[in-house]
């Protein structure tokens, strides 16, 4: 009997000292792995909130459109300017004629002098041919740059998605390297039997997704430059848009569109009218008609046409209402879309400003945990896995962030595309950052 005892106390002792060791062996990976992650929380890529400089291999001379409308835009008023001084036919005529008579009684008549037409075929009708040709380069011009400028700003939005995609794969690279290691912790964790396969598949999802999207967001080729605006960048929570009257009045201002309404109106008023059938023409010529005696002859030819333009003006006149008409509703889609737009602008800042105050919370929230690692208390649950979500969810959150600066930049390039700001002082100011 007291060998039985003896061999039960010897084997219960074995037991509880392997039971021990083995704990203490779980404890120390624990507190080890932990430790760790504690330590790549206070990392500064996890702190910071501001869009990092991003490498491109794009040519600069990428953005052809850009540099089409700005060219464009500077050339258009010595454009039209040249066009308003061109000079119009001045409606003055060289005049000849010469015949020989085939009877033997006559003989030769001859005439030569000048001529001055006023209306038709002269210096009214000159006129009025050159103008609605100006109208009509003016027209085109304006066509043309309203088009660039559309092209110009999907090709603004563009580079913004380019910036995107490289901020993408520089954060989901982060995103690799923090579930890393406890990808690691979860391998040795189900090795010592404090975790489930079905933990270590969960992980293993998202380190592979993590890995998938780098790999992707990474080997996108470079489609432009992105715009150097890195200061507006990350501080694109201070912009404060100028009034939406004021952005109104200057896209209104400055709208190709606005302006072929005005060029149309002024088109309508060169329909046809009785004038236009009308002759005056004063002449001074040198004259000799078969036998007579050279002679000199001064006169006016005057053709005037019966009728009157009352219809033609009415016509014109319901044309000019319409183009106005259409100006007016111009401006109300222009304010009706910057008041959506500005609306759309402060709802993504306040987005952004929601997830820096969940960020700051989750990071007050991780340093409890890591807290309670280093100073462990019986009574309160285990830390550790909370740690790890903690991590993950702000590596998660600062790649939210910083993709909310450019959804707030996407938006100010739709409003800057409206008002053609020649200064970014006419479009917005910043704000004092809050500290």
């Amino acid at each position: 009997m007291r060998r039985n005892w003896q061999g039960l106390f010897m084997r219960t002792t074995v037991a509880i000292a392997a039971a021990t060791a083995l704990a203490a062996n779980a404890q120390q990976v624990k507190l080890r792995l932990a430790n760790s992650l504690c330590t790549s929380m206070t990392n500064q890529a996890l702190a910071s909130q501001l869009v990092p400089p991003l490498s491109s291999s794009a040519a600069a001379g990428s953005m052809v459109n850009s540099d089409l409308a700005q060219r464009m835009e500077e050339q258009r008023q010595g454009f039209f300017s040249r066009l308003d001084g061109l000079v119009p036919f001045n409606g003055l005529y060289a005049v000849g004629q010469a015949d020989q008579s085939f009877q033997e009684n006559f003989g030769a008549r001859y005439s030569f002098g000048l001529e001055w037409e006023l209306y038709k075929e002269g210096r009214g009708e000159s006129r009025r041919a050159l103008e609605r040709q100006r109208l009509e380069n003016k027209t085109q011009y304006l066509q043309v740059l309203r088009d660039t400028e559309q092209r110009q700003l999907q090709e603004q939005l563009l580079a913004v998605e380019q910036m995107r995609t490289k901020l993408l794969a520089v954060l989901y690279q982060r995103e690799v390297e923090a579930v890393r290691p406890v990808l690691e912790r979860r391998q040795q964790e189900l090795a010592a039997g404090r975790a489930t396969k079905f933990e270590l598949a969960e992980i293993q999802f998202k380190a592979e997704r993590a890995a998938l999207r780098a790999q992707h967001y990474g080997s996108t080729p470079d489609v432009l430059v992105y715009p150097q605006a890195q200061e507006l960048i990350n501080r694109i929570e201070d912009v404060q848009l100028r009034p939406t009257p004021e952005l109104t009045d200057l896209a209104f201002e400055r709208s190709p569109e606005v302006q072929l309404q005005t060029l149309l109106a002024d088109r309508a008023a060169l329909l046809p009218t009785m004038r236009d059938e009308t002759t005056v023409r004063f002449y001074l010529e040198r004259n000799k008609d078969f036998d007579r005696a050279s002679f000199n002859a001064a006169g006016v030819r005057v053709r005037i046409p019966i009728g009157n333009d009352r219809a033609r003006d009415a016509v014109v006149e319901s044309s000019r209402e319409l183009y106005d008409q259409q100006k007016e509703s111009l401006r109300a889609a222009l304010s009706q879309r910057i008041a959506m737009l500005t609306e759309r602008l402060r709802l993504k800042q306040n987005d952004m400003r929601l997830l820096q105050a969940e960020n700051r919370m989750i990071r007050q929230k991780a340093e409890l945990a890591c807290y309670r690692l280093d100073h462990p208390v019986t009574s309160l649950p285990d830390s550790d896995r909370e740690v790890e979500e903690l991590t993950l969810r702000l590596v998660g959150l600062q790649r939210e962030i910083l993709s909310a600066r450019l959804d707030v930049l996407e938006v100010l390039t739709q409003i800057s595309a409206l008002v053609k700001p020649r200064e970014p002082q006419e479009l917005y100011s910043l704000a004092d950052p809050q500290r």
